[in-house]
């Protein structure tokens, strides 16, 4: 039966995938980033319901939708990326795998829509990469970033990267912590299965800039990761 829900989830889902590629793309020629945003937002929520994951955010009031940060998350699955654009409420664009913007359709999707690609193996490319998401936020862009890099096996969080901290700290940016809880049990990178549920998209306090300006770039990213560690455990 199981295997059933999956089949007719794809066949419904991925068609609205490919509708909400393609209105993207057009919108990108049509209009500035920030007049289709709340429609891009609209449209991922919509994709999600498609699948039949219905999305809970816990901790809204926490964040001002008009301030720039640098918003990080747990890394689970391929709908990741849906749930952090379609419920953050701030302007934002991600720094992805460079690898992603060679894929068919997802590719011309995130060039088009102003994300930034990252090289895991290239510590230049990298480095030109993380100077773009600081000057995109001195522009007044947040930036979503998932500072483990891949995504979980098991379900628990993997090391985090140096990079998106050594961002943080030169771009002297407020960091907000978040958390899926019970992405892994709707859907894990190791099957193409997919079970319907509910997503707790927690966000957690604001880290200011103020209060890890002084710390060490590992310790910055330690002290993230035990946030996002801490809103996984409490919301379980």
């Amino acid at each position: 039966m199981k295997y059933l829900v999956s089949i007719l989830l794809y066949l419904i889902g991925l068609p609205t995938f490919l509708i909400v590629a393609i209105v993207v793309i057009v919108c990108s020629f049509l209009f500035k980033p920030q007049q289709y945003d709340r429609f891009v937002k609209a449209l991922c929520r919509i994709l999600l319901r498609t699948f039949f994951i219905k999305v809970d955010v816990i901790g809204m009031e926490r964040i001002d939708p008009t301030k720039t940060y640098i918003f990080m998350s747990n890394h689970v699955n391929i709908f990741d990326v849906f749930v952090l654009y379609g419920y953050i409420p701030n302007f934002a664009r991600g720094v992805e795998l460079d690898s992603h913007f060679r894929w068919p359709i997802w590719g011309k999707v995130i060039t088009r829509f102003g994300n930034i690609p990252i090289s895991h193996k290239k510590l230049r490319g990298a480095l030109n990469s993380l100077n773009k998401a600081e000057q995109a936020i001195q522009n007044g862009t947040s930036i979503i970033i998932l500072p483990e890099g891949h995504r979980t096996r098991d379900g628990k969080l993997l090391p985090f990267m140096r990079g998106p901290f050594l961002m943080a700290q030169k771009a002297r940016t407020d960091i907000v912590a978040t958390a899926m809880v019970g992405a892994y049990n709707i859907k894990r990178v190791s099957h193409w299965l997919i079970k319907p549920g509910t997503v707790k998209f927690v966000i957690g306090d604001v880290i200011r800039y103020e209060s890890f300006k002084t710390l060490s770039t590992h310790e910055l990213k330690e002290t993230v990761k035990e946030s996002i560690q801490k809103l996984l455990d409490e919301n379980h």
